[in-house]
């Protein structure tokens, strides 16, 4: 059933744009209860049971224990959504609006408990609300299950994303409820000065129309495309598609309103898997740890969930590792993989050719690693109060293009001082109680790290670290754990070691 709807959904999202906003929501619940349903039947054919002192186990409890709620929310958001839409009064008995495909688990549970005493009152930002909490529950479902990857790929989660991207339905919701909201004030205000009533009713006011959090939803759509880049079939739908190439490598270099870092990030991500990609011949990394002969044999860098770069605006080029190539779209097309000529004039280049000409490859890696509750982003920005941090002009005028949220001085400030260097930064769970969800301990999280990180190539040029508080901690398990895996080059390449606000073992930075 769902394969079906799949085929049809995107010529019907396309044409009717917001007004199938219960339609796209509807595909995403389905595809998460899908995950769901298969993560329950791998479950029950398991030979043994998981272990529950595992924390793996408790991480993965945890996200399809969010995960079932969610779906529960997301199914009422599209009942609501499609009700509210279509003007049904549920006390009329008429037939209910897409009847159809509301009489599908998880919908029809929710279009039961409807109050059929009054309609109900749901706007574009409970419903955006819904899809952003939708997404990233099944970003995190699959962000290191390869099958589930390739389940929701196969199911159009890309299409979905896509989708979300490129489009603005949840804007143009907010501003369709806005406009109603202000003619039904307009009669109101006419009719208290008829009747000298001047009493007003809030929920009319066009002011008080919530904003959804489309940007939200878009990071996130971001975070999912990027993971599903890595697919072959994904691969392929993404070159073949020129408008959303052309919208990735222009949120990427800033050329769109795309004021989002993670987001820019995201596109520049995935843009590097898709248009760099391995020969088939050569075979594809292992889950867990590759040996160490073929620590960094692959062509180009895979860049999966967790890592960031800091200057995504720069060209795919200077993102490659010291054995990438120049990037033709048609070799991709043909091949779907770059060839080894290295000859820039046979085929169309994402970036135009004096952009490339000008941008040496990087010399060395700057990777940042943040501690407890910090973040990719948010750990190296500067204090909110500027007048704390210095008394000179430099860093007040770099906040007013910064926004809100400070500087980011890794991205400000290094990148111009340290032109030949790549900046990128890592992220990580690191809840302090499992009140906030449940992590993994040390060795779990510098065993993922390190895997990415070899993945993306990082440790075959000069790599140095900056760490932040458990940041610290981190790496050093992962010189640890890379000196069992006897990977020298990651170890010999590793130039240096920033500590800044350790913990504890103050003497870790002691080379």
């Amino acid at each position: 059933m769902l394969v079906k709807f799949h085929c049809h959904s995107k010529k019907l999202k396309d044409d009717y744009g917001p007004a199938s906003v219960p339609i796209s929501q509807g595909w995403l619940a389905l595809v998460l209860s899908e995950i769901l349903g298969d993560n329950k039947t791998q479950n029950l054919k398991g030979t043994t049971h998981p272990q529950p002192e595992r924390v793996k186990n408790q991480v993965d409890y945890h996200n399809a224990s969010t995960a079932t709620q969610i779906l529960n929310q997301l199914a009422t958001a599209v009942v609501k959504l499609a009700t509210v839409q279509s003007g049904y009064d549920p006390a009329s008995g008429d037939k209910v609006p897409l009847s159809d495909f509301l009489s599908l688990e998880p919908f029809v549970t929710a279009l039961k408990n409807l109050n059929k005493k009054s309609p109900p009152k749901f706007d574009a930002a409970d419903s955006a609300s819904a899809t952003l909490k939708g997404i990233k529950a099944l970003a995190e479902l699959c962000s290191e299950d390869g099958a589930c990857q390739k389940r929701i790929a196969d199911l159009g989660a890309l299409s979905l994303s896509r989708r979300i991207l490129l489009g603005d339905d949840y804007e143009k919701l907010a501003a369709i409820e806005a406009y109603d909201a202000s003619r039904i004030r307009e009669v109101q205000d006419k009719n208290v000065s008829t009747s000298n009533d001047s009493s007003n009713d809030a929920t009319t006011d066009p002011s008080s129309v919530r904003v959804p959090p489309a940007a939200h939803i878009r990071r996130h759509a971001g975070r999912l495309v990027t993971i599903l880049s890595l697919l072959p079939n994904s691969k392929k739908a993404i070159i073949s598609d020129d408008v959303w190439c052309k919208w990735l490598e222009e949120c990427a270099s800033g050329r769109v309103p795309c004021n989002d870092l993670k987001l820019k990030s995201y596109c520049r991500l995935t843009l590097l898997n898709v248009f760099c990609s391995e020969n088939p011949n050569t075979g594809g990394t292992p889950d867990e740890y590759p040996d160490s002969e073929s620590e960094y044999k692959r062509k180009c860098p895979q860049f999966g969930d967790a890592l960031f770069l800091l200057n995504p605006e720069l060209p795919l080029e200077v993102h490659l590792d010291n054995n990438g190539h120049e990037i033709s779209r048609e070799k991709c097309k043909d091949d779907c993989y770059i060839e080894e000529d290295g000859d820039s004039e046979t085929g169309s280049s994402v970036n135009a050719p004096d952009n490339a000409s000008k941008c040496a490859r990087p010399l060395i890696d700057v990777v940042f690693i943040h501690g407890l509750r910090g973040g990719p982003f948010n750990s190296w920005r500067i204090a909110d109060d500027k007048s704390s941090t210095t008394k000179a002009g430099l860093v007040e005028s770099i906040d007013e293009d910064a926004g809100k949220e400070g500087t980011c001085w890794p991205r400000e400030w290094l990148a111009a001082d340290f032109p030949q260097a790549r900046l990128l930064t890592v992220k990580y769970k690191t809840n302090l109680t499992q009140w906030t969800g449940a992590s993994l301990p040390l060795q779990e999280v510098s065993s993922m790290l390190l895997r990415k990180l070899i993945a993306a190539g990082i440790g075959s040029r000069p790599v140095v670290f900056v760490t932040h508080s458990m940041g610290g901690l981190v790496v050093k398990q992962m010189l640890y754990q890379a000196k069992l895996n006897n990977y020298d080059k990651f170890l010999n390449n590793t130039s240096g070691l920033v500590c800044i606000c350790l913990v504890i073992l103050s003497n870790i930075c002691e080379t």
